[in-house]
């Protein structure tokens, strides 16, 4: 139930509870105790009223007469209960004794007269005629409604009490209802706010279906996201320091070898290697400001493009790269296929990943690119194939996180370990697509990007 109605209906029942209760119990407990009080005294006269009777029925027809004449009174007192039992102790029309009615007749078989103590609600008188059995009428009076057995004693002030004992236990559950989740949320925020990111509201608490439930689960799900974005930035500050301290070290000890080596040939070689981690150590803190800058949203550069015309362009360009190792591309597309988006970002994100598998494709290997471009409201699909080592299973994921370094085999000392990929997953969401990496059976990796036609 939702939170503002809990409130509503609480103080609505309280109030009417404490305004109407004493007022409308205390006048059905009058009500009930005059019905009861009346049915006592019908009870009582009836009793008188049975014997004569009864007696008669016993005398003129004997025990048949008297059980004729049970079964016709029983229809006209059905709030009373009748039983009639002989010496024997059987009742007289096969009826299952009434409770407490065995006792009742085992002591007058026993003792021959009708016991003095008998249980509340219930009377017995014996039935006798000249030359008959004896017999013993048992009367159960109508109980007492429970609420009257109960409410009754109380009394009007008592009623008052009870009213606002049950109004101040609704009450006191409405505000543990409130003030709880409260208190749990407080104690979260400042947990959080003292560093610990772990800090998470009850999961049972996320779960109730009200306002405070979806608060809370609103407050794990934002907690839960800004630990990831804070470790992120620790790791990716770790990761971006790891990376530039090797080429600034090589660099260090490359102008060292340079100022300390008296041969032209020799410094020259050095100052040739400090130009080289220097071009190094530009394109790295590039692709480090083309990650950042992913996060700024520009919706204003989606345009309308030829991604077959694009794949092209980027084929033609980056085939440049395998020739030296006689790596060659192959590009499948149709003529056209035109999508809406932001052509320099997918530019820069469909190189990198053709890049990538240049890179570790093998001497004498081919790079296939796959476009399929399905009719208008389907999404468009680019597959890139390599020939190289694959990746491990267990990490197919983690080649899109920044400077993420898997094993050698997938790759030389020195290389990888950049943003390349991760570039590219991130230009892929923000067109609302998706990438993925998988191992071909044969061998090689196949990366698999899905694109939609209109991004909106």
């Amino acid at each position: 139930m939702r939170l503002y109605l809990r409130i509503f209906i609480a103080f609505w029942l309280v109030i009417i509870l404490v305004i109407s209760s004493v007022l409308l119990i205390n006048s059905q407990l009058d009500r009930a105790q005059r019905d009861a009080s009346q049915l006592r005294d019908r009870v009582d006269g009836v009793e008188e009223r049975l014997i004569q009777p009864a007696t008669r029925a016993l005398a003129e027809q004997g025990p048949e007469g008297l059980a004729s004449w049970l079964e016709a009174t029983r229809q006209d007192l059905r709030r009373v209960r009748l039983q009639i039992h002989d010496l024997q102790g059987q009742e007289i029309t096969g009826k299952q004794p009434a409770r407490g009615t065995e006792r009742i007749v085992r002591q007058w078989q026993e003792r021959d007269r009708v016991p003095t103590r008998i249980r509340r609600g219930i009377l017995a008188r014996t039935i006798e005629a000249p030359g008959r059995e004896t017999h013993l009428l048992v009367i159960n009076r109508p109980p007492v409604p429970l609420f009257v057995r109960v409410l009754g004693p109380l009394g009007p002030w008592g009623l008052l009490g009870l009213s606002i004992l049950i109004s101040g236990l609704i009450c006191l559950w409405l505000a543990r209802s409130i003030s709880r989740p409260v208190q749990q949320m407080r104690s979260a925020g400042r947990e959080l706010g003292r560093g610990r990111l772990s800090a998470r509201i009850d999961p049972a608490l996320a779960r109730r279906h009200d306002e405070l439930g979806d608060l809370a689960a609103d407050f794990n799900r934002m907690a839960e996201r800004l630990e990831k974005l804070v470790s992120g930035q620790r790791q990716l500050l770790r990761d971006v320091s790891h990376e530039l301290r090797s080429p600034l070290a090589r660099l260090q000890v490359s102008l060292a070898l340079a100022g300390d080596s008296r041969d032209p040939t020799a410094r020259d070689h050095y100052l040739e290697r400090m130009e080289v981690e220097t071009r190094r150590l530009n394109h790295l803190i590039g692709e480090i400001l083309d990650y950042a800058r992913l996060s700024e949203t520009d919706e204003s550069k989606l345009r309308p493009l030829d991604l077959a015309d694009l794949l092209s362009d980027i084929r033609e360009s980056a085939s440049l790269e395998g020739r030296p190792r006689n790596v060659t591309t192959r590009l499948r597309a149709p003529d056209s296929c035109p999508i809406t988006g932001d052509e320099e970002l997918l530019h820069r994100a469909l190189e990198n990943v053709l890049r990538n598998a240049l890179r570790y494709s093998p001497e004498g290997g081919e790079v296939t690119i796959d476009l399929d471009c399905p009719s208008p409201g389907e999404s468009v699909q680019v597959i890139i194939t390599d020939q190289g080592p694959g990746v491990p299973a267990d990490q197919l994921e983690s080649i899109f996180e920044p400077f993420v370094r898997l094993s050698s085999d997938r790759g030389a000392p020195g290389t990888g370990g950049g943003v390349g990929l991760a570039i590219a997953r991130e230009a892929i969401r923000r067109h609302k697509g998706t990438i993925r990496a998988e191992n071909r059976s044969k061998q090689g990796l196949k990366v698999t990007i899905r694109l939609p036609r209109n991004h909106s």
